[in-house]
């Protein structure tokens, strides 16, 4: 049907789509502009920061000027024993805890799907140790390894067993860091296991049924391949998280006893804030950066090469 001549004089008045399209994606940018500087700001100018400090002596005193001297402060690192028992420290706290965590949520989780799945407020309180803020957790493990009033000694003292430092403890010191970490971490290992076991497919496990496998053999051949994506999220996460761990140190032993707990990140913060070398505590900040960002993207390489 053709058009009238009023039609088309409308059609010639009406705006142009696009001019509306722009204005309000402009609105859009204009909204969201203030938070994206601020974002900007907290990321952009401490990374730029760092990356010059890191090759600059810089002078607790304000007055003494920078001075340039490259990769002097990387060459330290290859000599600096403080730093290599930091990072024996923190390989060591991160193989041991992360590998308990795993193990104890990937056992509840299998433990919840196969046998008590109807028992939700178990999880509830199973996750709890995750929701509690980590300087809170920090505070009641303090409590716990008390030495004189500490709970863990007075249950010694009850079982006739001689008290311990714990945390003071050269022997213990690390043990007792591992133990506050699992239980504060292994419900986030458990929450993510639980869901991919929800998620497993049954035709699978239906199959093998019928073909007489039995229950571990399905959990190897079926369960583990079906989890290796989920697995290998948790293990990323809870290793990255690990391997900057401060908070739990520094409230229950601040690196000690003798340097037996001292991790990269509480070495780099007492070398910054502590002795105040600001130029050096970048350069291993530096060099943690990246080391964590290449170890990231080996594993997700790699499991991208498994699947």
């Amino acid at each position: 049907m053709a058009r009238s001549e009023s039609d088309v004089l409308v059609l010639q008045l009406r705006p142009a789509g696009g001019l509306e399209q722009w204005t309000e994606r402009h609105l859009r940018i204009l909204m969201l502009a203030p938070t994206l500087l601020l974002l900007a700001g907290l990321t952009l100018f401490p990374t730029v920061y760092m990356f010059t400090a890191a090759v600059q002596r810089i002078s607790p005193d304000p007055s003494v000027p920078r001075e340039f001297i490259g990769l002097g402060n990387f060459v330290r690192m290859l000599s600096d024993p403080e730093l290599h028992l930091a990072i024996k420290n923190t390989v060591v706290f991160t193989l041991s805890a992360v590998t308990l965590e795993f193990l104890l949520g990937l056992g509840l989780a299998l433990l919840f799907d196969k046998f008590i799945r109807r028992l939700n407020f178990l999880k509830t309180i199973l996750l709890i140790p995750m929701m509690i803020p980590p300087i809170a957790v920090a505070l009641t493990w303090k409590l716990i390894y008390q030495p004189q009033f500490g709970v863990l000694n007075e249950l010694m003292y009850r079982l006739g067993l001689p008290a311990q430092a714990w945390a003071g403890d050269v022997n213990l010191a690390m043990a007792t860091i591992i133990a506050a970490d699992v239980w504060e971490w292994t419900p986030f290992i458990f929450l993510l296991m639980l869901a991919g076991l929800a998620s497993l497919p049954t035709e699978p496990y239906e199959a093998a049924q019928v073909d007489g496998a039995s229950a571990w053999r399905q959990f190897w051949d079926l369960t583990i391949p079906f989890l290796k994506p989920v697995i290998a999220i948790a293990l990323l996460l809870r290793i990255m998280d690990a391997l900057r761990l401060f908070d739990l140190v520094f409230i229950l032993t601040v690196g000690g006893p003798a340097g037996a707990t001292e991790t990269l990140s509480l070495y780099i913060f007492k070398v910054a804030f502590t002795f105040v070398d600001i130029g050096y505590a970048a350069a291993v900040s530096l060099v943690v950066l990246f080391v964590t960002v290449g170890f990231s993207t080996w594993f997700i390489k790699r499991l991208r090469l498994a699947d």
